[in-house]
């Protein structure tokens, strides 16, 4: 992964790990990416979204999320954002962001500047034997 900053070592795994499950990456936009790169850097938030996933397909049915579950503060702000980076049906305000602890609000802020600098563009998701 050419110009990605991940937050951690697990943070990468996690990603790849994620990612390697789709059938045909080439035909996912590159917002699943950088949804993709919030889930797969904060626990919590990937426990609550993952059965809201289609991981071959790199699809998010996000219709329900908010109102089949009960968030702590910040995850609730992740997962919106997370809804906001996929298909805009989430406003997050930068108030909220601001709000986020240091290592969330780093995620949040890289996940962001990935989607709008299209960095996912061109992502190539190694295979075990390039890791």
């Amino acid at each position: 992964m050419n110009n990605l900053n991940f937050l951690t070592t697990e943070h990468y795994d996690v990603f790849k790990q994620l990612a390697q499950r789709l059938v045909n990456p080439g035909d996912v936009k590159k917002e699943y990416f950088s949804a993709l790169y919030v889930i797969a850097g904060n626990e919590r938030v990937r426990n609550l979204l993952l059965p809201y996933m289609d991981l071959e397909q790199g699809k998010i049915s996000t219709a329900s999320i908010i109102d089949d579950n009960t968030f702590e503060k910040q995850d609730f702000i992740l997962v919106k954002l997370v809804i906001h980076l996929y298909n805009n049906k989430e406003w997050v305000l930068p108030t909220e962001l601001i709000t986020l602890p240091e290592v969330d609000y780093q995620l949040a802020m890289q996940a962001i500047t990935l989607c709008r600098d299209q960095q996912f563009d061109e992502i190539v998701i190694p295979s075990d034997q390039e890791t």
